[in-house]
């Protein structure tokens, strides 16, 4: 069982809080006959609730930064205001003192709307003042919210009804002093004045707040409107409102940015909490005012609320689920959807043509991740690459194919570094990506082993052509001349004779060696002496300890694909004598429908990340080239494995 963080234990609780009382302000609306205001505070409250979870969300991060918990009481107090407001506003309607609900609908207001656009601003976003030249505004800042507090609570007269009297209100002088500090909210327009001014000169050293400053400087003209129009008309409640949810919704827009752009918090866990929340508050909302619309004809209010509350969460709530997959696939796309991830992947391998498929493999890894940037590298050149860089370090995740280092996959994460569960998702597809990768790669090499072929066959043709007119040529027709002048002394000079027979008998032999050469060159002559696995045992045994194995009838085979073996295996056993320090070494050939060889030894094995050399690149060209398979793995408990599969016919 984990331990919760006491901050995280109020952030939740508070949280809950700000939903009850959105969903206590709608449920008043909806009892009472409704008015313009009762509908505006109810559907405010809800788009309000964004704050208290953004709140909540800088608080995980950052605990001890002040703007989290002032946005957090903001978002506690703007429902509780709003909820207090309906309530007494429902009272004086119906001709009754509004009390208690009155007094509700005045002092949450100063956590609601009074302290971000002064001290919230001061310390954005990092909880901290630009410099201690700023210590003064906010100490005034924080003494105007005191005080006006305590005059909401304790003055003889109402916020939003002056004329009715406080239930808390203080006795005597006491209470005309309370009443006297509700005038310290005229301080808040120049305060939040200052507070913007700050926050502009800030942004000259932090880029990611010019986008904020210009919500500040909103917040502070909302609160110059309301003075102008409250003091201008003298109704509060008609001119004030209006400009006050304009800061609200500036104050959200600054929250928003500071989440996207200055990366104090995962971003993407607000919004995708705000989305479910946002959704099911509205589908509960909307679900309520029917139903209450709808029963209010047939039974009294009050019962009629009752069974409208009812119905909405019985609708509504079984929908929650659904909305937060829905949310899960919007803002984290795959993440939490291993399963889906890959099966999305699969089908983008499939749809794709070769030429396509490592930029196809990286757009849906970006896709299905919500990256901001996918690459990948093979063999040290980026291949394919899908996004667009934000400036965060990438992380590189090897593609690891037959225990090969191929590549890699690098990604940039959204939020400055990966989740676990991301880290999880991403090495589950990596597996696929190598695969993908190596498949290309093999594909390119195919392609480059077949453009070397026919160049090696016609530089082999030729070399062949050079070799044959200008070297065994003129040999033999130089013994076709020597043959005719000693054909001529045989009867006038037999002794000149002979050595001229001597000199062409040495020529022949020449003559017969560069034919050997060329034939050697072209196939290994122990093949035709001794079959394959004759010829791989007498290179054994002048090798080291080596075992060659093989069936008793050998099978019969191709010229190229036994010419192919045997370079393969020859290759193999130079390199575990080369390189791998092995004390024996297997070479097993069988045949059942492919030629099939299996060569093991006992040594050191591969390197992690070892890349293929030339010699192993040449053993996977001979092969491909054929239409069969090379694979090099590492051999349990230590050592290396290579197995080869080779048609036994060509087609």
């Amino acid at each position: 069982m984990t331990n919760t963080h006491p901050a995280d234990r109020v952030a939740q609780a508070a949280v809950v809080a700000a939903f009850a009382a959105t969903a206590g302000c709608v449920a008043v609306s909806a009892v009472n006959p409704l008015t313009p205001w009762s509908v505006t505070m109810s559907g405010s409250a809800a788009a309000y609730l964004s704050v208290p979870l953004v709140g909540a969300a800088m608080l995980r991060a950052a605990r001890r930064n002040a703007v989290g918990w002032l946005l957090l009481a903001s978002g506690v107090g703007f429902p509780v205001a709003a909820a207090g407001y309906v309530l007494a506003e429902a009272a004086f309607n119906a001709g009754r003192p509004v009390g208690w609900a009155g007094w509700w609908d005045g002092w949450p207001w100063v956590f609601a709307l009074g302290l971000p656009p002064t001290v919230g601003i001061l310390l954005f976003p990092d909880g901290r003042l630009p410099s201690r030249r700023w210590w003064p505004l906010l100490a005034v800042a924080i003494a105007q919210a005191l005080l006006l507090l305590l005059g909401l609570l304790f003055s003889p007269g109402l916020l939003d009804y002056p004329d009715q009297r406080n239930p808390a209100a203080l006795p005597g002088a006491w209470g005309a002093v309370a009443g006297g500090f509700v005038g310290t909210i005229l301080l808040i327009p120049p305060l939040s004045t200052f507070a913007a001014w700050s926050l502009q000169r800030r942004a000259r050293t932090m880029p990611a707040l010019k986008l904020i400053a210009p919500a500040a400087w909103l917040i502070a003209a909302s609160w110059w409107s309301c003075v102008v129009i409250t003091v201008g008309v003298g109704g509060a409640e008609v001119g004030a409102l209006p400009f006050q949810l304009a800061g609200m919704l500036a104050l959200a827009l600054a929250a928003w940015v500071a989440i996207r752009r200055y990366g104090l918090y995962d971003g993407r866990r607000v919004v995708n909490l705000t989305l479910v929340y946002t959704m099911l508050t509205g589908l509960v909302i909307v679900v309520y005012l029917a139903a209450a619309a709808l029963i209010r004809a047939v039974v009294s209010p009050r019962i009629g609320a009752a069974v409208a509350v009812a119905i909405a969460l019985l609708v509504a709530l079984p929908l929650r689920d659904v909305l937060q997959r829905a949310a899960n696939r919007l803002v984290y796309g795959y993440r939490d959807d291993p399963y889906g991830a890959l099966v999305e992947l699969g089908h983008r391998l499939e749809a794709a043509a070769t030429a396509d498929l490592l930029p196809g493999v990286a757009a849906t890894v970006q896709t299905v991740l919500r990256l901001p940037y996918v690459a990948i590298r093979i063999a040290g050149h980026v291949t394919a690459e899908s996004g667009t860089r934000r400036g965060r370090p990438t992380e590189d995740f090897p593609l690891m194919f037959a225990g090969e280092l191929i590549g890699e996959l690098l990604a940039e994460p959204r939020d400055g570094v990966f989740t676990v569960t991301e880290r999880r998702l991403l090495a589950g597809i990596v597996g696929q990506v190598a695969a993908a990768g190596h498949a290309v790669a093999l594909t390119g090499d195919l392609r480059r082993s077949r453009e070397r072929v026919v160049s090696a066959a016609e530089e082999e043709r030729r070399r062949l052509r050079r070799d044959l007119h200008d070297g065994l040529g003129p040999a033999l027709a130089g013994v076709v001349l020597g043959l005719q002048r000693a054909r001529h002394r045989l009867d006038s000079d037999p002794a000149a004779a002979a050595e001229q027979l001597d000199t062409l008998t040495g020529q022949t032999q020449a003559a017969v060696a560069d034919v050997r050469r060329l034939v050697y060159g072209l196939r290994p002559p122990a093949l035709d002496e001794l079959g394959l696995i004759g010829a791989l045992t007498e290179q054994a045994r002048s090798l080291g300890p080596i075992t060659v194995e093989g069936p008793d009838v050998e099978p019969v085979l191709s010229a190229a694909v036994e010419v192919a073996a045997y370079r393969i295996a020859m290759e193999a056993m130079m390199n575990t004598v080369r390189h791998a320090g092995a004390r024996s070494t297997t070479v097993r050939v069988t045949a059942d429908g492919m030629l099939r060889l299996d060569i093991a030894d006992d040594g050191h094995g591969m390197p992690d990340g070892y890349r293929a050399g030339v010699g192993i690149t040449s053993m996977r060209e001979r092969a491909v080239e054929l239409g069969g398979s090379c694979v090099i793995e590492p051999r349990l408990p230590r050592g290396t494995r290579v197995r080869v599969a080779l048609p036994l016919e060509m087609p």
